[in-house]
């Protein structure tokens, strides 16, 4: 998915990313690793992609001012304690609607999948 992710981000080329899973097969080592070893794409690029795709659920709530970082907090800790889904708890807490929760889940979904989404 890291390497899909940059050739969308124009970072890569195909090429680039052929050749880089190449090296990888052999060595064994990260894409990621190998792509900056060869200098095809910097260390920041990288790390920044991983991150972008790795956002989680509540992370996107409340960077979309749908919930707070207190509110995500309570929810957090309560989800630890009941083992139930986040977005389960925050529908019985009335806290987003099923429309913005599966709004939201849809765009966790794509950027996952090395997409990003324009509200």
């Amino acid at each position: 998915m890291l390497g899909r992710m940059l050739i969308r981000k124009g970072l890569i080329s195909t090429t680039e990313l052929q050749e880089a899973l190449v090296v990888q097969n052999k060595t064994g080592k990260k894409l990621g690793e190998v792509l900056v070893e060869k200098q095809i794409v910097s260390s920041d690029k990288v790390n920044q992609a991983l991150t972008e795709q790795n956002v989680r659920l509540g992370e996107i709530l409340v960077g979309e001012e749908l919930i707070t970082q207190e509110q995500l907090n309570q929810v957090l800790t309560e989800q630890y304690l009941k083992n139930k889904k986040l977005g389960e708890l925050l529908l019985e807490k009335k806290l987003v609607t099923t429309e913005q929760l599966e709004k939201t889940l849809r765009k966790q979904y794509w950027q996952k999948n090395g997409f990003w989404l324009i509200s």
